[in-house]
């Protein structure tokens, strides 16, 4: 596994993919950049997410090298309200023409 992301803010893939990273730990940690906690907002390390994490950029225009020239993504993001945030991000996989919406 060379990359793996988080690319969501919901807490159902947040509590998981902590332990899913450390059982890759020379992989590429990925996440949305307004991960969350509700009622209290708490680190990410509080989360169970690792400490080698990165941020995952807005945008592939913005970084061409992040995916090797095999996928484009954006990030998608939505306030509905106070203390409330959705965040997804979508990935196209040009060669073989896949869209994946997490």
């Amino acid at each position: 596994v060379r990359d793996i992301v988080l690319p969501s803010v919901a807490v159902e893939h947040t509590v998981n993919a902590g332990p899913f990273a450390r059982s890759y730990p020379q992989a590429n940690f990925y996440v949305t950049d307004k991960q969350y906690a509700f009622p209290l907002n708490l680190p990410n390390s509080f989360l169970g997410l690792p400490s080698w994490m990165k941020p995952l950029p807005r945008s592939s225009r913005d970084n061409a090298d992040l995916w090797g020239g095999e996928l484009e993504h954006e990030v998608l993001t939505v306030k509905p309200g106070i203390g409330s945030m959705y965040q997804d991000d979508a990935l196209f996989h040009k060669s073989s023409g896949t869209m994946l919406v997490c």
